[in-house]
């Protein structure tokens, strides 16, 4: 049954309704038991006014109607299609028209036989019944927005109105701070850039098999301009995540993925994936175990800067570069396994803007670089005076 039905037998059954919020509260929960964001966009129409006011007229111009979407869409930071069609449902819901043009009038009622084009096209924005804010790609929906208050937990849908969902975009739940855990629904394959980030309340996400990218690899995903460089902001950046395990799918993640998560103790990353990305793990200052990838072929520049509490790290075999700066400033870094597949370290000569593990000073008293007889890690370790032993 379409809303302004479902309101109108509402205002008719239970007319005290109108002049008791709590009760009309209670009436919404019953009648769309499922939709919280449906019943608050509902109760914000109540709450500024506008019901009471819609009481007192007899028709609605498009000039009030105009007032009372500004309303709520500037004084609760809403969309204009979702505050259109709450103030709608609530006009039809009512029996008020609206004037048309040529002073003819549009009747808001619904005829028996359902909806009229002009205002099923009114009344079915895209997110109308769901939580989100979304748009339509050429292979599904990418969601756009998070849009509802934040709760413990929340399930990230897989099919929204009927579509499926195939992405979370940029900045989607930026700021949720009071979301504790999320569980991304099987299907869903891309997270996009800052997609969760500053969601210092989030200590647990649930990856779906489905997911084969964290971050974008597009200059234009929301690049951050910092001086001359392009930063992009993590999907996960400065939120408040205990552990992270990423499944096999995933052959992408993006720079500053996890960067500033200072909850962090354990990760595991996918064995497919082939490049710990720039700034990944950067200041992640409780990570203490990483299951790196089996078939990693690189660790870019500050991946894993400021990681204090690392004690130990073995790189796999067939890694072949560790960039500048890596591990820099890993001050509980003792000892780490480099492999005789590593032939640069540190942008080959190991004399970059950054020492790959960090100036003297920051470095653990006894780091040790673990080796074999004759590798490049061990020519490396002498040339810059670190202590190494066979490994």
């Amino acid at each position: 049954m379409e809303d302004d039905k479902v309101l109108a037998g509402l205002i008719q059954d239970y007319p005290d309704a109108l002049s008791d919020r709590k009760r009309l509260q209670a009436l919404l929960l019953d009648f769309f038991p499922q939709d919280r964001r449906k019943r608050n966009l509902l109760l914000i129409v109540f709450d500024d006014g506008i019901v009471s006011e819609m009481q007192e007229l007899g028709q609605l111009d498009h000039m009030t109607l105009h007032r009372f979407v500004r309303s709520i869409e500037q004084g609760y930071d809403i969309r204009t299609k979702s505050a259109e069609a709450a103030v709608m449902a609530w006009a039809r819901a009512m029996g008020l028209s609206i004037d048309g043009k040529g002073g003819q009038k549009e009747e808001t009622s619904i005829p028996a036989d359902g909806q009229t084009a002009s205002a099923r096209k009114e009344w079915m924005p895209c997110e109308s019944d769901n939580l989100y804010e979304y748009e339509e790609t050429s292979r599904g929906l990418r969601i756009l927005k998070y849009v509802d208050f934040d709760e413990p937990v929340v399930v990230i849908p897989n099919v929204i109105e009927g579509k499926k969902v195939i992405a979370v975009g940029n900045y989607a739940f930026k700021g949720c701070v009071g979301i504790e855990k999320i569980m991304i629904s099987e299907g869903i394959e891309i997270l996009g850039n800052g997609a969760f980030l500053n969601c210092r309340g989030l200590k647990e996400v649930s990856l779906p098999g489905s997911l084969r990218g964290i971050g974008s690899t597009d200059t234009t995903g929301c690049p951050k301009i910092l001086g001359s460089e392009i930063k992009y902001e993590g999907a996960f950046e400065y939120s408040g995540l205990e552990s992270i395990t990423v499944p096999d799918s995933v052959k992408y993640i993006g720079e500053n993925s996890f960067a500033g998560c200072g909850q962090l103790k354990r990760a595991v990353l996918p064995d497919k994936l082939k490049e710990i990305r720039e700034n990944t793990f950067r200041w992640c200052k409780s990570l203490r175990e990483v299951v790196f990838p089996r078939e990693l072929d690189a660790v870019r520049i500050s991946a894993f800067e400021g990681c204090d509490a690392l004690r130990t790290v073995d790189l796999p075999e067939g890694v072949a570069a560790i960039d500048e700066g890596a591990f820099a400033g890993c001050k509980g870094l003792e000892s780490i396994y480099i492999p005789d597949s590593v032939v640069e370290i540190g942008g080959g000569k190991g004399t970059g803007f950054l020492k790959t593990f960090g100036e003297v000073d920051e470095r653990h008293e006894n780091f040790t670089i673990r080796c074999n007889l004759g590798s490049y890690a061990m020519q490396y370790a002498r040339a810059q005076q670190i202590r190494c032993r066979e490994a």
